[in-house]
């Protein structure tokens, strides 16, 4: 028998014999394709989709008790409490769930600790930018909520490692429901307090109910409390490794800011309102991208020896996410006239215009979210670094030029054309573990087309959505006939002979 044997491709990553003796056992192989495209990550994307049935439910209510104006406020200060709580992580838990050697109780402690002292700077930094945001918004409504949510920093923060613990151990049923029991609890604070006529207060209390709860939950889950210790150490090789995920992550999340900073600025609250609401919509049915993210990095992570195994399983994530994805906005873009009007009423109807836009992007963005979480686990953040912040260098740029000119149609067009960075995602992808199927893209087009359903009148409607069960059924045809390895090698060597004749 034949010793077993490891080699390296060119790339750095692994590829591995019959029987590699680098790289993970084949029964973590096994279990990691099942959680990233089998039952695991069905029961999680099932487990998100009732979420989203949730939180979407507990934002058409709010929107409709509180109006435009008051729910812009909420998004305006929620939008940048989230990026100073997703900032103070640092990549401490990604690193916690990503490393190799099994971390050890010290490890959670000493990332926890970090996060707490990070997160009061953070808390003293978002006080300290309070006048220049009011001058900034000409408004100091939005004050008493930010500095209230602001609250919500430390526990975010602290919530990372404990999570990670759970997901390395791909516990992600837990993780799951203390989410899904979390979002309940907010529903049912904010609802509460909505009808006692509590105005901005009621969302907030909601999200501090959310986030304490998880909080809890997530320790007693993992029988783990932190406990204050700061081993530098320990603590400079999260970082080394958290410099390059957290610049990424957060370069990525600075696009939250551009609603409440740049259309706040140009159209008002209630502009944000309407962004907000099409934004959360979106994403919201884009539950299956969330679910597959929070997948990919531990599914991944044990796959990343071997550059075919890990790009099957990459190929395979991606097309099922767009081909869930893609219906379930065309569904709410074909029912928006009757949502918005009969149940949020005339006031929301700009969130009719500017959803197809957004839901665009998000349908394009589904390609490339778990390409850009292969990156990171083979160790190519600065790749995803540059995407991300091209994309959101255009997204600014364009907002800027196209917001105060053409109002909330401008920010949407913006976010379209800040997809242009994503092919740098695609090039990184394909030089480390080979290319992925263009077949994608039909997919894509086939989704496309039905989520303009709102701008047609008359016959234009049917003309909108008749591309897409044609266009399925050539992605689907060109899915079952695609060439096999073997097919594609021929095809090379009879092109390199016609060329030397």
């Amino acid at each position: 028998m034949r010793p077993p044997t490891s080699r390296r491709s060119k790339d750095g990553i692994h590829k591995l014999g019959h029987a590699a003796d680098s790289g993970p056992p084949r029964s973590e192989v096994r279990e990691a394709q099942s959680f990233l495209t089998g039952r695991g990550g069905l029961y999680l994307g099932a487990r998100y989709g009732l979420g989203v049935l949730i939180s979407l439910g507990n934002m058409f209510v709010l929107t409709w008790l509180l109006g435009p104006h008051v729910y812009g406020l909420f998004v305006t200060a929620i939008a940048l409490t989230s990026v100073l709580a997703n900032l103070v992580r640092s990549g401490l838990d990604t690193y916690l769930v990503r490393c190799e050697r099994i971390p050890e109780h010290r490890d959670y402690d000493t990332a926890s600790t970090a996060i707490f002292c990070f997160s009061i700077v953070a808390m003293a930094g978002g006080m300290a930018a309070v006048p220049l945001l009011t001058r900034w918004f000409h408004s100091a409504e939005f004050v008493p909520p930010f500095l209230v949510t602001m609250l919500t920093i430390p526990i975010v923060g602290l919530a990372g490692p404990v999570t990670g613990k759970l997901e390395r151990a791909l516990n992600f049923q837990t993780v799951a429901k203390i989410e899904l029991t979390g979002q309940s609890l907010a529903l049912v604070t904010g609802l509460t307090l909505a009808l006692l006529r509590k105005g901005i207060w009621a969302p907030v209390a909601g999200q501090l109910v959310w986030q304490v709860f998880g909080l809890l939950a997530a320790f007693r889950a993992a029988r783990y409390f932190p406990r204050f210790v700061l081993d530098r150490n320990r603590l400079s090789e999260m970082l080394a490794f958290g410099v390059g995920y957290t610049a990424s992550q957060r370069t990525w999340q600075l696009r939250a800011l551009v609603n409440p900073l740049i259309v706040g600025r140009f159209v008002g609250a209630e502009g944000v309102a309407f962004v907000g609401l099409a934004i959360r919509i979106a994403e919201g049915l884009g539950f299956l991208r969330t679910a597959a993210s929070r997948l990919a990095i531990a599914s991944l992570a044990r796959l990343r020896h071997d550059s075919d195994l890990l790009r099957a399983s990459l190929q395979k994530a991606l097309r099922g996410q767009v081909i869930i994805l893609g219906p379930l906005l065309d569904a709410f873009a074909i029912a928006s006239p009757f949502v918005i009007h009969r149940v949020l009423g005339e006031r929301w109807h700009p969130v009719q215009r500017i959803y197809p836009l957004i839901a665009l992007a998000v349908l394009v963005n589904s390609i490339y979210n778990l390409q850009s979480a292969a990156l990171f686990v083979i160790g190519r953040q600065w790749i995803v670094l540059r995407a991300f912040a091209l994309h959101v260098a255009l997204l600014v740029i364009g907002a800027l030029l196209l917001v105060p000119q053409f109002g909330l149609i401008g920010y949407g067009v913006s976010d379209l054309i800040a997809c242009a960075a994503y092919p740098l995602l695609q090039i990184g992808t394909s030089r480390a573990i080979g290319s992925i199927s263009h077949t994608l893209w039909v997919w894509v087009l086939a989704f496309s087309a039905p989520l303009f359903f709102p701008y047609a009148t008359g016959a234009w409607r049917f003309a909108v959505c008749f591309p897409a069960p044609v266009l399925v059924a050539c992605a689907a045809w060109a899915e079952r006939h695609r060439p096999t390895k073997r097919e594609v090698q021929v095809c090379s060597e009879m092109k390199e002979l016609l060329l030397r004749g």
